[in-house]
């Protein structure tokens, strides 16, 4: 029994798109490497002790010892002695804060801020990320961010009381601050300066901790995400993961959302209209500007000022710019830094799309040669390393750095700056530290080993529900190996992330896959492709009780002689019901798999990966805390970072996109005819309300955020996006309007692919 995304059995293009990644073969006489999920055939399983297999077919062999922890630990730090370590755990449920006495032990002890599996807003509400030991001899005092609740709290680990909470929500300076959102903090070491990244309101908050008041705020850039303390503690830096500032259109008019929104998004990603704005059926929309701007995907440097006049001396550019060529394709996505370390000389921080390290010069303020992350074996060109937290050994020699999207921690010579191995840890890796006597590195798992099934007769979810909530989190403990030790460990992250074949497509045996194993091998008899998307309905919901598939039929509520019953007349009731028979027939006449997993935790992830994107540290941070109600959306807000909150919302904004782009850019560049239908509009803040100003589209936009440049001139106006009081026979409607007037017609030729969303069996 597996829970998992259902996709029609025609849904075969992700399967190609995710999974043909190879190097051209050099001729008829030898053979051609291919990448596969190393997980081949087996399902996913989670076991502690052996091998756990995750839904992407990779595989966890965690190094060390794991503590079990509630979901999406995004903190971590230890305190001086390492005599006790704490996590902050960010959704989906609990918001919580672990606290691990000695956990360095044989037998750690884990209590918990509040206890239990659910929400306790009367105890603790929110927390993201930010947490500080007090110095001695209070370090029985905790700080910790208060995330959606834009507080900072102080917490006595020995009462599990909070001693005091500081309110950033209030006037300053002449400014009157809301919606604020704190996370990643530092605090000085005297214990007297707190310094807090609000990533909401775009600053950085300094907090008096004697008087627990805001000594200072200080404007810095979009998404303010990783802050550090040079070691002098003159100087704040700060990475920006953030791209633009977004702006409701002019005009908007809650009560009359219809006539003052868009139903289509006003222009393209990269367009003149995106930067300067335009006016669409007399909607003045605003730009965007440009995405290389100062205050976009950038490290701000701050020179401190103990009377309060501190300023930015410095604002540098980190990662790839926007447009810049790299391997002829010329950057689509931000470099999206998020974390950031600072010794004497340097300061590192990671770019989680590009896969790198930048290293910047402390005293002249100027980038030096990155860092590149890579997995070599002919991988190089590949992105999806995800780098994340960074931690220095107490020697200053190495950086340690969260591989998120390899499940692994790269280990980096600092001397040198080169990457001399891999340690393989739990899911998503977040954040990191090292003991203070370099023996031990901690890691916090964002996912832990995964969720497991979430029904079925032999399944006890232990009062959890929902992936979220049952996606635990972890943290490994590792003693510091050796260079043998790591060189056998960095062969088990390449083992557990990729597997590496051999094939001859030039022999009968080779061509036996309608699927060539990369581009050109020889010509596939598939000529057109359409993909139809659905969602939140799981293989057993619907194939469940199918012969041939590892199916659990007491699941198969969509399945074959269902009994149906009215949610709101009880006597209503249906017997004998074929549910979904055209999937049935599909699947009898075609093809289906039942070990064809989606890798995510919620729909907005999700759609994130059917799109050709890995979700990256701003997506994977902000949803687990949305779906948990503690990251809330507001076009109104004067926060604007409240605007770009994504939700659950289907579209990809610019923070979204990755180096070489998503997959729309990746079908517009080799050449692929495609028209889409519904996918990649539903954007953050959409109404999806009845009547006829959504019959189309099926949403009013209420802000300027930019389509993908490829979908502009191949999207359907006339089919609606994610909107349930729609039925899906409408769209098919419109779809066979637009099939009649563009191909059938002649005018056009039939594209090569079609991508749809039928959205309407969304539980």
């Amino acid at each position: 029994m597996k829970t998992r995304m259902m996709w029609l059995p025609l849904s075969v293009l992700h399967l190609c798109f995710l999974l043909n990644f190879s190097v051209p073969v050099r001729g008829e006489s030898q053979d051609a490497l291919v990448y596969y999920a190393p997980a081949l055939e087996r399902y996913a399983q989670i076991e502690p002790a052996g091998e756990t297999i995750i839904p992407n077919g990779r595989v966890l062999t965690p190094a060390g010892r794991q503590i079990i922890l509630e979901p999406h630990p995004y903190g971590l730090t230890i305190n001086g002695d390492a005599s006790c370590m704490i996590t902050i755990n960010s959704g989906t449920e609990p918001f919580s804060i672990s606290i691990i006495d000695q956990p360095l032990a044989s037998e750690p002890v884990v209590t918990q801020i509040p206890e239990g599996i659910e929400n306790q807003p009367g105890i603790l509400n929110a927390c993201f990320m930010g947490a500080a030991f007090a110095p001695a001899p209070d370090e029985h005092i905790l700080w910790v961010s208060g995330g959606d609740d834009g507080t900072v709290m102080a917490w006595d680990l020995r009462t599990h009381e909070r001693r005091a909470t500081i309110d950033l929500n209030v006037p300053f300076a002449g400014h009157d601050f809301e919606d604020s959102y704190t996370g990643d903090l530092r605090l000085s070491r005297d214990g007297k300066r707190l310094y807090v990244v609000d990533q909401m309101n775009f600053r950085v908050v300094v907090v008096d901790t004697p008087s627990a008041t805001i000594r200072e705020t200080i404007p810095v850039g979009r998404y303010p995400f990783g802050i550090a303390l040079g070691p002098d503690e003159e100087r704040l830096y700060v990475a920006n993961i953030g791209m633009f500032e977004y702006k409701p259109v002019e005009g908007l008019d809650p009560s009359r959302i219809e006539a003052t929104g868009l139903s289509f998004p006003a222009f393209p990603y990269g367009s003149k209209e995106m930067i300067e704005g335009t006016v669409v059926d007399g909607i003045k929309v605003p730009g965007l500007g440009d995405p290389n701007a100062p205050e976009a995907v950038s490290v701000y440097v701050i020179r401190l000022d103990p009377a309060g006049s501190s300023e930015v001396e410095a604002r540098i550019k980190t990662g790839i710019l926007v447009g810049t060529p790299v391997d002829g394709i010329p950057a689509v996505g931000g470099a999206a830094p998020n974390s950031i370390v600072a010794t004497e000389q340097h300061v590192f921080v990671s770019n989680g799309t590009n896969d790198s390290i930048s290293v910047i010069d402390r005293e002249r303020n100027e980038k030096l040669d990155p860092i590149r992350l890579r997995l070599g074996h002919g991988l190089e060109r590949l992105r999806g390393i995800i780098p994340f937290g960074l931690a220095l050994s107490p020697d200053g020699t190495r950086l340690f750095v969260a591989e998120s999207g390899i499940n692994a921690v790269g280990v980096i010579d600092i001397q040198t700056r080169t990457v001399v191995g891999h340690i393989p840890v739990g899911w998503f890796p977040s954040k990191l530290s090292v003991s203070p006597d370099g023996k031990y590195l901690m890691v916090a798992n964002a996912k832990g080993f995964g969720s497991g099934p979430n029904g079925g007769p032999h399944v006890d979810l232990g009062g959890r529900s929902g992936i979220g909530h049952l996606m635990r989190g972890s943290v490994s403990i590792i003693p510091m190996p050796n260079d043998k030790e790591l060189k056998g460990m960095t062969t088990a992250v390449v083992r557990n992330n990729v597997g590496i074949g051999q094939v001859r497509p030039w022999d009968d045996a080779g061509r036996r896959n309608p699927v060539p194993p990369y581009p050109g091998a020889y010509e596939s008899p598939i000529k057109h492709v359409v993909f139809i998307a659905k969602e939140n309905r799981t293989y057993d919901q619907v194939y469940g009780e199918m012969q041939g598939g590892r199916g659990e039929p007491s699941l198969a509520d969509f399945g074959l002689d269902r009994t149906v019953r009215s949610s709101g007349r009880p006597d209503d009731v249906i017997e004998h019901v074929n549910v979904m028979p055209n999937h049935q027939r599909l699947a009898r006449q075609f093809a289906s798999t039942d070990n064809f997993y989606c890798d995510s935790d919620h729909s907005a992830d999700g759609h994130r990966w059917l799109q050709g994107v890995y979700p990256g540290v701003f997506c994977e941070t902000s949803t687990s805390a949305s779906y948990g109600g503690r990251r809330g959306y507001d076009i109104h807000s004067t926060a604007p970072g409240r605007r770009g909150v994504t939700g659950a919302s289907a579209a990809l904004i610019p923070e979204d996109y990755i180096e070489a782009g998503s997959l729309w850019e990746h079908l517009e560049r080799s050449g692929v005819r495609f028209f889409n239908f519904g996918l990649g509009f539903e954007f953050p803040g959409v109404a999806e309300g009845f009547g006829k100003d959504y019959k189309f589209t099926g949403v009013i936009i209420p802000a300027n955020y930019p389509l993908p440049a490829p979908l502009w001139d191949r999207t359907s106006r006339r089919f609606a996006t994610y909107n349930t009081n729609i039925p899906d026979q409408f769209r098919v409607d419109m779809f066979e309007r637009d099939l009649e007037e563009r191909w059938l017609s002649g005018t056009e030729p039939f594209p090569q692919v079609i991508t749809m969303s039928l959205p309407n069996d969304h539980g």
